[in-house]
């Protein structure tokens, strides 16, 4: 598994690469497919803040059983925004590693 400070780094260049999609989800005519990635959004950059502020050693511990299905969920998030035309996508990948932060330590 990547290194805490790796894997939080990478989560933030994902959280500033969603908020350059803001643009493009400004473009989408359905409301409640925009609201569902400014609140999605939102969340993932609300966690990965309250995640770099616990102790890393300890969230490296409590990481490791869910390495295989986070990795999994953060490489389809940066398919994800390299393909911006799937606004479900995003938003539903967005979530999913949002979710699996949550269950490290909770959050929301």
């Amino acid at each position: 598994m990547r290194t805490t400070n790796n894997l939080l780094s990478q989560m933030r260049e994902q959280v500033l690469k969603l908020n350059e999609l803001q643009l493009a989800f400004e473009e989408e005519q359905d409301q409640s497919k925009k609201q569902a990635f400014v609140k999605h959004r939102d969340n993932y950059r609300k966690a990965v803040y309250e995640l770099g502020k616990q102790d890393l050693a300890s969230v490296l511990i409590k990481m490791k059983p869910l390495e295989i299905e986070l990795n999994q969920a953060m490489k389809s998030l940066d398919n994800a925004i390299q393909s911006v035309n799937n606004t479900v996508n995003i938003i539903s990948n967005i979530q999913s590693v949002s979710s699996i932060i949550a269950r490290i330590f909770p959050i929301f």
